[in-house]
């Protein structure tokens, strides 16, 4: 096949000279005697650069299928598992990876085979360990978001409530608090027709017991579920007790709290400081405004995006378990600043 360095060869040019009149390049400054011999040779072997080139077979995006146990309702109310999602969806745009499903459960109609459609799997929110297992089985290539669970088999990434946890915990032991309570709820995995036999211990209450213990406090705790009617159900049922501040699993559960609060005419926080966990937008616009812990939420999204790439890229590394820093936004919900 006829190439650039002959034609230049014969023409009496370099192969660069070649290469430039031949693509056009209007920027290259020849003589048009020049030119035309370049051309002449060129169409001598019927030379044609494009047809002459390589072929560099057009990329295949990669895609990926996420699982969630987040409903739309559960999104609506609870903006924290919407910010997962923006990290996902923004990370995959900006890899060129193509998100070509997103299945909610509990999703009955959902096949396990059905994940063998695509290169890796994401999963946000908690399902049972069989139903990993039988992912796994038609697609290895997983990313779990949010599962605190002992799972050496998958990649795992997650926020470190249990070290923010203890970690305010003690700040506030060493301002003087010590009759802490704690509103939060258990953790059901879900199977693919979304029932929820089994259950375990939140992180965060976990984290607060096991400071307790190690404290010698009695603990005071109430652990019904996850909305704003439990935080109010939650709240109502400690205020029998005293206790100078209480640590609250969600902001949409003290959401509920404030409410019940304001019907016993307690103030926050002259009369009981309140501590949260999301930071969520609302958090700011609550009166008073929410001491709450941030999760990185939006990260742990976009770094599942990026550790199921490194999967795809290098299947048999071992499976790493990321926890991303929780760090408590301080505002008027407690009096203690700790910025």
């Amino acid at each position: 096949m006829t190439g650039i360095r002959k034609i230049a060869r014969e023409a009496g040019v370099s192969p660069a000279s070649v290469s430039r009149v031949l693509s056009n390049d209007s920027s290259f400054s020849v003589s048009e005697q020049t030119r035309a011999r370049i051309k002449k040779v060129a169409a001598k072997y019927n030379y044609h650069p494009h047809l002459n080139m390589p072929v560099t077979p057009p990329i295949t995006p990669r895609s990926i299928l996420v699982l969630t146990t987040h409903s739309l309702e559960t999104e609506a109310h609870d903006p924290y598992f919407i910010q997962v999602h923006d990290g996902i969806i923004q990370e995959a745009s900006k890899q060129n990876i193509q998100i070509k499903a997103f299945v909610r459960f509990p999703n009955k109609a959902f096949q396990f085979t059905d994940a063998r459609k695509y290169d890796g799997v994401i999963v946000a929110g908690v399902f049972t360990q069989e139903f990993y297992a039988n992912l796994a089985k038609n697609n290895p290539h997983i990313v779990l978001i949010d599962d605190y669970r002992y799972l050496p088999a998958y990649d795992i990434i997650r926020n470190s409530y249990f070290e923010a946890t203890q970690i305010v915990l003690d700040q506030l032991l060493e301002n003087g608090l010590n009759k802490i309570a704690f509103i939060g709820g258990n953790i059901h995995p879900m199977n693919n027709s979304g029932e929820t036999t089994d259950s375990y211990q939140d992180i965060r209450a976990k984290a607060y017991l096991m400071w307790t213990r190690l404290h010698n406090i009695s603990p005071l705790i109430a652990l019904n579920g996850w909305t704003p009617k439990d935080g109010f159900d939650s709240m109502n049922a400690l205020l029998k007790d005293n206790f100078q501040v209480v640590l609250i699993a969600s902001d949409q559960l003290t959401i509920g709290a404030y409410r019940a609060l304001k019907q016993h005419q307690l103030k926050v926080p002259q009369d009981l400081q309140i501590i949260s966990y999301n930071d969520s937008d609302i958090a700011e616009y609550l009166v008073p405004s929410l001491s709450s812990i941030n999760p990185a939420s939006f990260s742990m999204g976009k770094i599942a995006v990026q550790r199921l790439v490194h999967r795809l890229n290098n299947p048999n590394d071992i499976p790493i378990h990321i926890n991303l820093p929780a760090k408590a936004t301080w505002r008027e919900s407690s009096e203690i600043n700790l910025n």
